[in-house]
């Protein structure tokens, strides 16, 4: 293969280290024309071993380590070379225009990690895997996609494609030889389908949490002016972030703050109070304070417990019935009502807030999330969706019709899961897979 080259650390920003790395057939020829050792005695032939020297381009030198991995023990299963210099811009940008002289080709996005699948050293959502930490914006995030990268998910994908094959060739045995397979055989294709339909199923219904993982999660603070939602978003950030006055209707617009719990990253929207009103700025923050109410994973629906319910608590509480939602009683301190809530705090003391956290954590079943299978990307869902619906049509034919037709709807839900893992994935896919990668990688 051409060797291609490209810079591992960011070229955007200045750093304590820089690292450019090559990969192909010619990558240490190609290192050594711009890479001098230190002692012109020895030569570079041990793997994995630092080698110390001068990195010498047209315009400047610097100081530098150079070290290779040997094919086929390397990342991309080719010979890579990785040079470490000082990390400044015009370094890098210098040393890798000398290495393109010397004859190397810069890689395109994704290239390093495209030729690892290609050579077998990664399945592809492994790979993906790899894009997935680089892009994780919190810590549970990036251990899901570390799940990926170390081959824990294509595990429960290769146990499942074990099974549906498995089913395949009990059926294929008896397309070929009809007379000797008997009903208790064409039984057991029915438990194995049973078998692959319950591992499918465990491994669809963690998809549901996708989302808070890729895109955090939302909680919106809902109520009528003056309940105290300002206040419970300064107590949840411990900061004076928002407003707080006793003047009803200070919030007209929604405040987002961004705070990381147990690994995810969370996004509160204080939100203007739910009212009827003739003011059209406050119309606005009502209209936007409603849909912040619709598009959250979970709302905190916020009453004042020194108040007595209002009719237009009963139509929000009608409005958000469907949806995940917390009865937070605020003004405990204060209270003069017995009405019915989830917890009850005091916003303004910071009382109880540790224990809404954990109540919010409870209701979006986090523990789970973090534990279960998760997928971190929307093809992952849609295969083994396919491969699901295309077990259960096996199953609904095993007592209605031939091997035949059931050996079609097993090898559509076998070639589904292995488009998860490259096996049968269509070089566009693949392309545009490792397009979205960084330069490098």
């Amino acid at each position: 293969m051409q060797t291609i080259v490209a810079c591992a650390t960011p070229l955007s920003t200045a750093g304590a280290i820089g690292i450019i790395r090559l990969s192909g057939d010619d990558a240490i020829d190609i290192a050594q024309r711009v890479f001098i050792l230190d002692n012109p005695t020895k030569t570079i032939t041990v793997p994995r071993h630092m080698y110390l020297g001068t990195v010498c381009t047209k315009y400047f030198k610097d100081r530098a380590f150079f070290v290779f991995f040997k094919s086929p023990k390397s990342f991309t299963g080719e010979d890579i070379v990785e040079i470490q210099f000082h990390g400044g811009i015009s370094t890098a940008k210098g040393i890798l225009r000398a290495l393109v002289e010397a004859g190397a080709r810069p890689a395109v996005a994704g290239e390093f990690t495209k030729r690892a699948f290609l050579n077998g050293k990664l399945t592809l959502n492994e790979a993906e895997g790899i894009a997935d930490i680089i892009n994780a914006q919190s810590s549970a995030a990036a251990m899901q996609a570390y799940r990926m990268l170390s081959g824990e998910f294509s595990k429960e994908i290769n146990s499942c494609s074990e099974v549906l094959l498995q089913a395949l060739a009990t059926l294929d045995c008896e397309l070929d030889y009809p007379e000797e397979m008997s009903d208790v055989e064409h039984a057991d294709v029915e438990k194995t389908l049973r078998d692959a339909e319950i591992r499918l199923n465990a491994l669809a219904s963690g998809s549901q949490n996708r989302k808070l993982l890729t895109d955090g999660i939302t909680v919106a603070l809902i109520g009528l002016p003056n309940v105290g939602k300002s206040s419970l978003l300064n107590a949840i950030v411990k900061d004076d972030r928002a407003i707080v006055s006793s003047i009803p209707g200070t919030t007209r617009d929604v405040l987002r703050e961004h705070l990381e719990i147990d690994g995810f990253s969370v996004t509160f929207i204080d939100t203007a109070g739910i009212h009827e009103s003739q003011d059209n700025i406050e119309k606005m923050g009502v209209d936007r304070a409603k849909k912040a109410m619709l598009d959250s994973d979970i709302i905190l629906f916020i009453i004042d417990l020194s108040q007595k319910e209002r009719t237009e608590e009963q139509k929000i509480m009608a409005e958000i019935s469907d949806k995940k939602h917390i009865i937070v009683g605020n003004k405990g301190d204060i209270a003069k009502y017995q009405r019915r809530s989830d917890i009850v705090i005091e916003a303004k003391n910071c009382s109880n807030i540790d224990k809404l956290i954990e109540l919010i954590k409870e209701r979006l079943d986090l523990d789970s999330t973090q534990t279960g299978s998760v997928f971190m990307r929307e093809r992952h869902e849609f295969a083994i969706k396919n491969a699901l619906m295309s077990t259960q049509s096996a199953l609904a034919a095993c007592a209605v019709t031939t091997a035949d037709c059931i050996s079609v709807d097993v090898r559509s839900a076998y070639l589904s899961l292995a488009e998860i893992t490259g096996d049968t994935a269509s070089e566009a896919v693949i392309d545009k897979i490792f397009a979205s990668f960084c330069v490098g990688k």
